[in-house]
């Protein structure tokens, strides 16, 4: 569901943006005739384009709006995200915790087999110094 909300909102963000375009150059090309007609003197009429850049300027909002939207949300859902990494972990854990014989590399050693052989650690501090105190 996530991924078709997510691609509708791309979609529709692109139509809108693609009619915020057009309409834009509409725009400028009515403010052109509006400059003429003033530049001419003449009391021709013509209507204002403030309501064209006006509904231009709520368009590219819109859009840009919705793209942002669509761009910025995820394709999967946080439920099917956090089962999926649920189940990754899953698998890692069953996995490390029996290693598949013959899957370790020859230069690591296995550190459950070398703890019991390995020498007791050198005791530190002023307790255990050969010094006279």
């Amino acid at each position: 569901m996530m991924q078709f909300s997510k691609n509708l909102l791309l979609v529709l963000g692109g139509i809108l943006g693609v009619a915020f375009v057009a309409l834009m150059f509409y725009d400028v090309i009515q403010i052109n005739q509006l400059h003429a007609v003033a530049i001419a003197n003449r009391s021709a009429g013509f209507e204002n384009p403030r309501n064209w850049v006006m509904l231009g300027a709520l368009l590219g909002l819109v859009s840009g709006l919705l793209l942002g939207m669509g761009i910025a949300m995820p394709s999967k859902s946080f439920k099917a995200r956090y089962a999926e990494t649920r189940k990754l972990e899953e698998g890692l854990g069953s996995d490390a915790a029996h290693p598949a014989p013959g899957t370790q590399d020859s230069h690591v050693a296995d550190a459950r087999g070398s703890q019991a052989n390995a020498p007791e650690p050198k005791k530190t501090g002023p307790e255990h110094s050969d010094r006279p105190q």
